[in-house]
């Protein structure tokens, strides 16, 4: 049948499209699978092309089944990257409300917008989606699995994302400060993007509590994820099921964090030396982020120019304090140092403002940035570390919680977003 050897060029070719495509995109410990598929691939298309010389013993016929085998793989991988949304959709949890009997106990969960442990290409698929609804510009589809590849990398390269394991240890701390005031049990612990999301913390940890329940945002600044995370809260209908959820401010207006940030700065390069230059770098947004989601950028903004202000006041000159962003926005963390060199600063500290606990952005990014930045400029260059679980930031997240009960127990609560 001289027809076969032509099918499996065509299948062999789309298969070896698919691998390809797959290679950037599934997690480490499946490469393997992808390569024997794709060497398979690669086996069936050499034994097709070898029948087709066989069978015509013509040099054009070859030629043609070459370029068939391009178009099948250029297919394949076209397809793949089309179905790549589909297949990679995080899939959607729907808790329920149980029966809730009355009590005057306060469960309290601490919200984070913080990564997988491990990469997931459902995340990936997440972030670009929440930029195509926000109208950002993205690549083409077919130039979509590089992201994919890229966040691989990044996970690789930090060894995993230490976020989830840091906010932990900081809801272990916060419920230690809320027991010694008798409010509350051990804290939960949610997350804007995978599980346990907010709304099944908050149906797991409704009928303990009696129904009245803190949510507490571990955020520098109102954020769109933590938006998302509130709407499928509201969607679970506490107020019919005698539920009452508080949300708490992020933490943003918090003068404590803007003194011990400062320090931070200051004290990067340990006891050897004192920053004579600090860049204060937000992680940056799209713009079409910064005009439907204002207020992440203004209360950023504030806590930037507050630790501005705590640093001049502890004597660094006005000049000598940058802004810069990682991503997205200029100028970039090279060209602040660079500005700073310019000035005379020797010592350049790199604050982050709105990375509260360790994450991919600092472990990967941030050194990045440290490294080109040296590169350009003859300055050293040193990261204060996250906050995390410093005082500061337990004890604004301690206030918040306790002025939230109040509110609860006096009656003012409410089931707000």
């Amino acid at each position: 049948m001289r027809f076969l050897p032509w099918a499996m060029v065509l299948v062999a070719g789309t298969l070896a499209g698919t691998t390809t495509c797959a290679a950037f995109v599934v997690r480490r410990r499946m490469l393997a699978l992808v390569g024997a598929a794709g060497t398979l691939a690669t086996i069936l298309l050499a034994v097709a092309v070898a029948v087709i010389w066989k069978q015509s013993g013509r040099a054009d016929t070859v030629i043609a089944s070459v370029f068939i085998t391009l178009g099948a793989l250029a297919g394949g991988y076209a397809l793949a990257s089309a179905l790549l949304p589909a297949l990679t959709r995080p899939r959607s949890s729907h808790p329920v409300l149980g029966p809730v009997e009355d009590g005057a106990a306060i469960g309290v969960i601490l919200l984070a917008d913080a990564a997988n442990d491990d990469y997931a290409a459902r995340d990936v698929t997440r972030d670009l989606e929440a930029y195509e609804r926000a109208e950002v510009p993205l690549p083409p589809y077919i130039a979509r699995p590089f992201v994919y590849g890229s966040e691989r990398a990044r996970y690789r390269t930090a060894g995993g994302n230490p976020a989830r394991r840091a906010v932990r240890e900081i809801a272990a701390s916060l419920g230690a400060r809320l027991a010694e005031e008798g409010l509350a049990g051990p804290v939960e612990v949610a997350f804007c993007q995978g599980g346990p999301s907010a709304a099944e913390a908050v149906a797991r940890l409704a009928a303990r509590s009696g129904g009245h329940i803190v949510v507490a945002r571990l955020s520098v600044a109102r954020t769109h994820p933590f938006d998302v995370a509130a709407a499928e809260v509201h969607a679970l209908d506490p107020a019919g099921s005698r539920v009452v959820v508080e949300y708490t401010d992020p933490v943003w207006a918090s003068h404590a964090i803007a003194v011990r940030a400062a320090q931070s700065a200051m004290e990067a390069f340990g006891d050897s030396e004192i920053a004579d230059g600090v860049v204060l770098v937000s992680r940056g947004n799209p713009w079409q982020f910064d005009r439907l989601f204002p207020d992440a950028m203004e209360q950023t903004t504030f806590l930037a120019q507050r630790i501005r202000a705590e640093l001049i006041e502890a004597g660094l000159p006005a000049e000598r304090v940058r802004q810069a962003w990682l991503e997205w926005e200029e100028p970039d963390v090279p060209e602040a140092v660079r500005h700073l060199a310019a000035l005379g600063a020797k010592h350049v500290a790199l604050l982050a403002i709105d990375l509260l606990f360790p994450e991919l952005a600092t472990k990967v990014d941030l050194p990045m940035a440290v490294e080109r930045a040296m590169a350009e400029s003859i300055v050293r260059v040193a990261v204060a570390q996250p906050l995390a679980d410093d005082p500061a930031i337990i004890g604004a997240l301690r206030r918040s919680v306790v002025e939230a009960a109040r509110r609860m127990q006096s009656g003012r609560g409410a089931s707000s977003r």
